[in-house]
Order: structure tokens, then sequence, then C-alpha cells
């Protein structure tokens, strides 16, 4: 009985996006990354945390267009004891003469916490604060970046025992005379060098983490080989020849599982911290502002971009990240993010395929291939699909130094993920690989790939590729089984093709049952059937486009 009275009193924060309310929540939770509903590392879907007897709920934040994050958002109202409603302090009166009419008549424990108070004006805290003194406000001014534990406690205490903001306190708020500050205007918001300036900072935010986790997989790799692989083969050949094929076999758990662990891990966490620090900084929106009109011509909007930016971390997150986009380009962008949007365990593999056959060049047109047929895929099968008429307000976020804490608490959920998630299911398949390759039953996966695989002039041996890439992109791996012997039989254009093919066919199968599951399983096979097609167009273009320019030269 103690412990159901411990966890009746639900708390909601409620506030628009970009508002600072994962910040708080954060805060409030002690750092902890807390339990989700939906998926881990994703802030699109009800994160849950117990503190102090209160249940802690972070739902998605509003936005102006009809969403499928809205309605969850406002179901999460109706099961709520108390709710914190958060509004930026720059904006206190406009965001809360809309947020008010969603809980005016709940009975509910309502208190207002205003974020950025370090970019407010000095006369509006002066004014807010002698409300508080004056009319016995719930309301607190913070700054959520460097919230103290005295305001955290205060909080807390208070949730307990207020009662219903009423409306005559409200309409008071409304009336003071406090200043709207907007933020500064930078370099993006330039017409021209605006947009070129968004692009090179969308472009570096991958760029550079890629390349730096190139190189520090390709020195490690040599150092594991020599320190790990090779002792534990040696140690592996005097066991049992069904242990040894399970272990350090071509597809080994030891084997082939260190390779995934080497060349994703360096990516998955550089760019979760670049990730990070976009989000951190409030760079990430302003280069989805910056890029609504040009998204707008391919038939996305500027809401689009962040769960196609959380592609490159993983699919399955950015699916879900996509209940935020406009309901009429939803389906739009999730084609896009399925087919161009290559999540980390797959960059990390493709790098080690490149790299294992002394092609690491190929990985930059591979990207750009990659996008170029995600866009090309996205409008033929979704062109009466348009962006135009979905309205979006865009709300300018301030740009403002990282804190270490917000940092860590982005970077915990993707390695969280990582650790959790994508290598354990990794390594069940090399260890369902050594079982097949052990009874021999590897031969009949070629089967069903060796009329494509001869139509495109690939080698038998790279059916088993092909088939575990639509369990897992990093599946491709299998590529580099026997050490690498399949890449002696590949010319250049014949091993940019099968990693490309690998890598469009379908999606993962995590991202295709959660595809299912986001839109039914009639949709689903649809979006499968329509993927598949795409690239088989896309590599027998690729390859008549290199033999086109092999017959010139």
């Amino acid at each position: 009985m103690l412990v159901q009275a411990e966890t009746t009193s639900r708390s909601l924060l409620l506030g628009f996006e970009s508002s600072g309310k994962s910040t708080l929540f954060s805060r409030l939770s002690g750092e902890d990354v807390g339990e989700e509903t939906n998926v881990k590392g994703s802030t699109y879907s009800i994160r849950l945390n117990h503190v102090n007897g209160q249940i802690l709920v972070d739902s998605p934040g509003l936005n102006f267009s009809e969403s499928i994050t809205n309605q969850m958002t406002l179901n999460e109202v109706e099961k709520s004891t108390n709710i914190i409603v958060v509004v930026r302090g720059t904006h206190l009166q406009e965001e809360l003469a809309k947020l008010y009419p969603l809980i005016q008549n709940k009975q509910r424990r309502v208190m207002i916490v205003a974020t950025h108070a370090d970019k407010m004006t000095k006369k509006s805290k002066q004014l807010l604060s002698q409300a508080i003194i004056t009319h016995k406000l719930p309301l607190f001014i913070v700054d959520t970046r460097n919230l103290s534990a005295a305001i955290i406690q205060q909080i807390m205490e208070l949730l307990n025992g207020q009662k219903n903001l009423s409306y005559e306190k409200i309409q008071y708020l409304l009336e003071v005379d406090l200043e709207k500050v907007e933020p500064k205007e930078l370099i993006f918001d330039y017409p021209l060098v605006g947009p070129v300036v968004a692009i090179i900072s969308l472009i570096s935010m991958f760029l550079l983490p890629v390349i730096t986790a190139y190189f520090i997989s390709a020195y490690t790799q040599p150092l594991f080989d020599r320190w790990f692989i090779k002792p534990l083969t040696s140690l592996f050949s005097q066991r049992h020849p069904f242990i040894e094929e399970i272990f350090v076999g071509d597809f080994g758990v030891l084997s082939l599982g260190v390779y995934s662990f080497i060349w994703a891990f360096p990516v998955v966490f550089l760019i979760g911290c670049s990730t990070a620090l976009a989000d951190e900084t409030g760079l990430k929106d302003r280069i989805i502002d910056v890029l609504d009109p040009y998204l707008r011509k391919i038939g996305l909007n500027g809401r689009d971009l962040v769960p196609i930016i959380s592609g490159f971390g993983c699919n399955v997150v950015a699916v879900f990240q996509s209940r935020s986009c406009s309901l009429c380009t939803r389906k739009q962008c999730v084609s896009f993010i399925s087919f161009g949007s290559a999540c980390s365990y797959q960059i990390g593999a493709t790098l080690s395929i490149f790299n294992s056959a002394n092609n690491t060049w190929m990985f930059f047109p591979y990207i750009l291939v990659l996008f170029l047929g995600g866009v090309l895929h996205s409008r033929i099968w979704h062109k009466n699909n348009s962006a135009s008429s979905s309205v979006v307000s865009l709300r300018r976020s301030f740009l403002q130094k990282p804190t270490i804490k917000g940092f860590s608490f982005k970077l915990r959920s993707n390695l969280k993920q990582f650790f959790t998630q994508a290598m354990p299911i990794f390594i069940l398949i090399c260890f369902i690989a050594s079982i097949l390759h052990f009874i021999g039953a590897i031969e009949y996966f070629s089967y069903l790939f060796l009329p494509l695989l001869d139509r495109l002039q690939l080698p038998a041996e790279a059916a088993l590729g092909l088939a575990f890439s639509i369990i897992r992109k990093d599946g491709i791996l299998v590529f580099n089984e026997g050490n690498g012997t399949l890449f002696t039989q590949l010319s250049d254009a014949q091993l940019f093709m099968l990693v490309f093919l690998a890598s469009t066919m379908t999606s993962c199968l995590v991202t295709m049952l959660t595809i299912w599951k986001e839109f039914g399983l009639k949709s689903a096979a649809k979006f499968v059937y329509q993927q598949f097609l795409t690239s088989i167009v896309c590599t027998f273009g690729i390859l008549e486009v290199t033999y086109t320019i092999s017959e010139f030269f």
C-alpha cells in the first residue's frame, strides 16, 4: 500500500519545443536518463522518472503543426495530477496564452516555470518577482542549465501542496508589462550566406566525426588483431570445431563481433557527441529554420529534418521522432530516413568494408549517392504529398554555451542504446551465422539472391551479406569474413554497387517492425516493396553509369 501511495502523484512537464522542458526534467530527476515508453534515447516519446514519491513525466514538446506528438502530450494532460507549465521567460505571455486553455478546465495542481532567465531583461524579472510575492504565484524564474539544488527542492515541495492556478492569476500575468526578447540575428539569418553556412554546419556535424572515427578504427584494428583476435584464435583452435566456429570462425561472435565494435562504436560515440552539442547549443534548431524553404522544394519541411538527422544515429529512433512531423509529410520523411539516412552502425560497417578493400575514398561518393537516392525515392513514391500545405511556425532558438550536464545527459542516451540494443543484436547475428556456416546451410542463402547477383555481375558469395543486411545494416560486415577474400573477386565498381545494394535494398528488420507498428502492416509492406524497387533501379543505374565510363576510357 505504501508503494501505491507514493506513485499516485503524476507530474507532467508541459511546454512547446525548445522551451527547456527536457533540460528541466533532467535536473529534477537527478540527471537520470529515465524510462521511456517507446524507445530509449528519443525525446519524442513519454519519458518517466520516479522522484520523491512523484512520477515525473517529460512529454513531447508541443508544436504548431498537426502531429502525433501533440496528441500524445494532450493525452498525458488527462492522466496527470500535477502540471508544470514550462515557458520561455523571454516569451512568457505569448506561450502561456496558448498553453493555459489546454488545462484551464482541468482539476490539476499547476505551477509555471519560466526558463531562459539569463536571456530575460532586468525589468521583466523584477516585475515577475514582485508578482510572485504580491499575488503568491506558483512561478519560478530559472535558468534550467544552471538550476540550484534549493530551487529543485522548492519545485518538488510545491508540487505536493499547490492548488489549481486560477484564471484571474493567469489574466494578471498576461497583462503585466513584460518585455519580449528575440534571439539575435546571426550569419544563419543572412539571405544568401545563411543557407550555405547551415549546409556546411550540417555536413560538418557528421563528416568530422566520421573522419575522426575512421582514423581511430583504422589505428585500433591492427592492435586488436595482434593482441586479441590472434591469441583467441590460437586458444579456440584447440577446442571442438563447433566451439571454434562460434567464437572465432569467419562469422565468430568474438572475431566478427569485435570488428563491429571497433568500427561502429567510434562513429556512435562521436556522432552522439556532435548531435548532443548541436542540441545543447541550439545550433540544430537554427539550421532547421534556415533550411526549411529548401526542404519544401523536395516535399519536406524544416521539422522533417530533425528525424532525418537523428536517422544518422538510429533509424528506429528517427521513425519515432517523425511523429513530430506534419501528418501530410510524415510518410515521405520516413521513406527518406529508411533509404537515405545511414545509421551509425551502417556508417561504421561501411567504413570497415571500404577500408578492408583498400578503397576508403569510396565512402564520400557513397554517402552522396545515398542522399540523392533518398531524395529520388521519397519524391517518386510520395509525389502527391506536399509540405506547402503544412503551416509550420518556426520558433527561432537562442544560441548558448553548452553545459557538461546537458551534454552528458543527451550523450548517455545514445550510448545506452548502443550497448543494450545494437551490440547484443549483432552478436546474435554472428551466433546464428556461425551455426549456419558450421552445418553447411550458408550456401542455401545464395539461391535467394542468385538471379539478382548474376544480373548485376556480382559473385554468389555476396548473398549472405545481403541476407544479413536485412536483419541489421551492420550485418554487411559479413562481407569481411575470411579476411576479405570476397573483395579479391570484385572490381571497384562492383564493390560500390554491392555496398549500396546491401544498404538500401530494405531497411533493417527492427526499423521495418517499427514502421509496421507506426503505420500498420499494409503500409509497412508497401514501404518495403517501394524501397526494394528503388534500390534495384538505382543499383542498375550505377551499373550502367560505371559501364559507360569504363567504355569511354
